[in-house]
């Protein structure tokens, strides 16, 4: 069963999201996940940003997790991020296979 991470941000231009999303998908990549960014266009949360991050399982995500805590290229730029952007909320998904 696929985790799935969603991070709901405000903040920062679509230029930025672009840039940040693209130091950080190859990053995430090598942990064993996948990375994508979007921006909300209808509902409360319009303009907003939300960054996905999706593990094929468990293990995967706890390895990344751990991994990622101690990636000082990774902290770099969550760093840079967390300076023009304001993380809203984050939800942990687990997938159901069907």
């Amino acid at each position: 069963m696929a985790v799935t991470v969603a991070s709901r941000w405000s903040g920062g231009s679509r230029d930025a999201a672009v840039a940040f999303g693209q130091q950080i998908k190859p990053l995430v990549e090598k942990l064993g996940g996948e990375y994508r960014v979007g921006q909300i266009h209808t509902g409360p949360n319009v303009g907003q940003w939300i960054a996905t991050l999706r593990f094929p399982d468990w293990e995967t995500y706890g390895k990344a997790s751990h991994a990622s805590a101690h990636d000082p290229a990774l902290q770099k730029v969550l760093a840079e991020v967390m300076a023009v952007a304001e993380l809203l909320d984050r939800t942990i998904i687990l997938g159901v296979d069907l």
